[in-house]
């Protein structure tokens, strides 16, 4: 892997991140949509030769995103006065 190149920023994942097809999330740089999701329902790495929705870091998380989002669901609308 070259210097100018980026990593996949999944766990364990060996893919380079194509700068003409780069996936952002929460300010890391993943080669897949899958990997910047974390592979919430195992969805696998694009390459053939990467397994990396395997690993066991990804299962490690304490809570997913699907979580995540119903939670800040929850919070809005924050900024909204009490009715009367």
């Amino acid at each position: 892997m070259s210097e100018s190149k980026l990593k996949c920023g999944c766990p364990d994942c060996q893919c380079e991140v194509d700068p003409q097809r780069v996936f952002n999330h929460d300010g890391e740089a993943y080669c897949c949509q899958a990997c910047a999701e974390q592979h919430p329902n195992g969805e696998p790495c694009p390459s053939p030769d990467c397994h990396c929705e395997r690993s066991g870091k990804v299962d490690e998380r304490n809570i997913t995103n699907n979580q995540l989002d119903d939670a800040l669901e929850e919070t809005f609308p924050a900024s909204d006065p009490i009715s009367p």
